[in-house]
């Protein structure tokens, strides 16, 4: 896990583009503590900051060079099959270290760009190549580990974080005004390539690009629809057997590790699945610890089911709970944390829990994001069966199912989506608006016929199809806030839940499987609900890392915040906010406000390198 960034120029790098790459390093420093470095050739400027988990001695410094120096990698990520893959490269190559970083590079050597899909990890990285003056991006399937560039100049600058590049002075601060759309209206950010910046883009999601004297390709080489309807026939019993067996595998690979492990807790299914399975299969030892989030007296508390669980597996259960005043304290630190604006206040709860563990000493956790888009998890998921149901005409199955999903009292977002995904385009669209009263209508109207999420995400026509546009844009702007949550306190969070063979497995079942009877998450607590507590498995509602924010937003100095915040936003983009006081009767959208103007107050602030 660390930091990356360049220049790429094929025209030929200048002193002024080694004094920016190394600006850039420094502002990435973060993201890896134990070491930095710089490489500086005909066409490409290279800077890494360096997070030790795996060999820790300095023969994982980077940036990496191949033995006959044509190669030069910087990588941010964990191969965590790079035992394996060193295995099947040995014959070829002369290994000089016992690092990941020198098998991926091996393995590019070997294989050029198909070596991704032997790949089984999170990673962002760039290689050069002296002899062709060429620069090669890639990122995994999920887009785990980030990565953003800008063209600028006849030139190509790319970094782990957007701050990175704003060392660069003639960089535009102009705001992206669709992300503002997708971000005020359908909560979304980190859709697809675009962010809140016109001149940053993210590399998508399992894409790579090639960039020399031609200019920038992006090619897609992962996607999730490739595994829709693959005609897998498992029985049910042959999938739940399966599925253990993949689980099982991915935390294995992810116990791989040369510094201390741990693990985020909730009282959910996800992660006291992870623990148990620790527990089970990999031998934690009697001082691993596990950090969570607890709202003592509140609805969302989950700490009864956390101390079910310790009394089971007996780690050390590591605890906070982050206030109000707390969240207010750090709202400009955690715009910059984030790098652009967050949907919820649950990603400072998720903060303080690494906070947690980096106080413990830990620098590895184990976290359950990726469970609810692989297994069904979320309850408005039940709207995207019912749709299915719909539009197939099985009206008797429908009406089970809708009787089913109200007896487990999950009826509220279940039947708006499903309303939502049924519903003529021209309705739900003005309904849509209707939700949005600080949103004026013309900006709505401008830019709601672009948005990929009413285009796709609301059009899906079954569960599974669902579940792939949930990898496709929704899932990422949660593993943004994962990986710069965990990088501020210079920690790597591991998923096991999106190991690709689990999720390309689950993709191709019959969508019934997971999800069936009114039960989200039917197939995960057949399978693997023995490593958890019946307790667990029986829950009907859902919490995960939240936040008391509705309670929080009593507090005055938050509601004055949000009125300040959105008094700001107003006069900066008064076509875009309708005036007046904004609404106050959801956390959510008080959250958007402050952390989209305490956003713009840190890139107003952001002092670039003079040319």
């Amino acid at each position: 896990m660390c930091g990356i960034c360049g220049i790429y120029r094929p025209g030929g790098v200048t002193p002024l583009d080694t004094r920016r790459a190394q600006a850039m390093n420094y502002v990435l420093r973060h993201r890896g503590p134990d070491d930095e470095g710089l490489f500086s050739g005909q066409s490409c400027v290279l800077g890494h900051r360096r997070l030790s988990i795996i060999d820790l001695s300095r023969d994982g410094h980077q940036p990496f060079a191949s033995p006959d120096g044509r190669y030069q990698l910087v990588y941010n990520g964990e191969i965590y099959n790079y035992i394996e893959l060193r295995r099947k490269l040995t014959p070829h190559f002369a290994f000089r270290t016992r690092t990941d970083t020198e098998v991926l590079l091996a393995a590019y050597q070997c294989y050029g760009p198909a070596c991704l899909n032997r790949l089984n990890g999170m990673f962002a990285f760039a290689i050069y190549d002296r002899e062709a003056e060429s620069l090669f991006l890639a990122r995994d399937r999920f887009g785990i580990k980030p990565l953003y560039y800008a063209a600028r100049d006849g030139g190509i600058s790319f970094a782990s974080e957007i701050k990175a590049l704003m060392v660069d002075s003639g960089l535009s601060r102009g705001v992206n005004e669709q992300s503002l759309f997708e971000y005020l209206v359908f909560n979304r950010t980190d859709i697809q390539d675009e962010t809140f910046l016109t001149e940053v883009s993210r590399l998508p999601k399992g894409c790579f690009a090639l960039a020399d004297r031609d200019g920038l390709r992006v090619t897609r080489w992962w996607s999730p629809l490739d595994h829709l309807d693959s005609g897998n026939e498992d029985s049910p019993e042959v999938a739940r057997q399966k599925v253990e067996e993949l689980l099982v595998s991915s935390v294995g690979l992810r116990m791989r590790s040369d510094v201390p492990v741990g693990a985020c807790l909730s009282g959910g299914l996800d992660s006291s699945v992870l623990v148990g399975i620790l527990y089970s299969h990999n031998d934690p030892g009697p001082d691993f610890q596990t950090f969570s989030a607890v709202f003592p007296g509140l609805p969302l508390d989950e700490s009864a089911y956390v101390d079910a669980l310790a009394r089971r597996y007996h780690f050390r259960s590591r605890r906070t709970s982050p206030s109000a005043a707390d969240a207010l304290a750090q709202v400009g630190a955690l715009a910059w944390t984030f790098d652009e604006p967050t949907t919820g206040f649950s990603f400072f709860a998720q903060h303080e829990v690494m906070r947690l563990a980096k106080a413990h000493g830990v620098v590895v956790l184990l976290d359950g994001q990726g469970g609810d888009e692989s297994f069904a998890g979320y309850q408005y998921l039940h709207g995207y069966s019912l749709a299915g149901l719909w539009k197939q005409r099985r009206m008797a199955e429908l009406a089970a199912s809708l009787l089913r999903v109200v007896a487990r009292r999950q009826e509220r977002s279940a039947l708006e989506t499903f309303a939502y995904l049924v519903l003529p385009e021209v309705v739900r669209t003005r309904l849509l608006l209707a939700t949005t009263p600080n949103v004026s209508r013309d900006f709505f109207w401008d830019h709601i016929q672009a948005s990929p999420i009413q285009r796709e995400f609301f059009t899906a026509d079954s569960l599974n199809m669902g579940l792939a546009r949930h990898f496709q844009y929704k899932l990422e702007h949660l593993l943004r806030t994962e990986d710069r949550n965990s990088m501020a306190f210079s920690l790597e969070a591991r998923l096991p839940y999106l190991d690709y063979r689990l999720v390309e497995y689950l993709l191709g079942l019959p969508g019934n499987y997971k999800l069936c009877r009114g039960e989200t998450k039917l197939l995960q607590k057949q399978a693997l609900g023995h490593y958890s507590l019946p307790e667990i498995v029986s829950r009907k509602d859902k919490i995960g890392f939240a936040a008391p924010g509705g309670v929080w937003m009593a507090n005055a100095g938050w509601r004055s915040l949000v009125r300040e915040s959105y008094a700001a936003l107003r006069a900066r983009f008064p076509h875009v906010f309708r005036p007046g006081e904004p609404t106050l009767d959801r956390a959510d959208r008080c959250w958007k406000f402050v952390q989209t103007a305490a956003w713009l107050d840190v890139l107003d602030s952001f002092q670039p390198l003079a040319g």
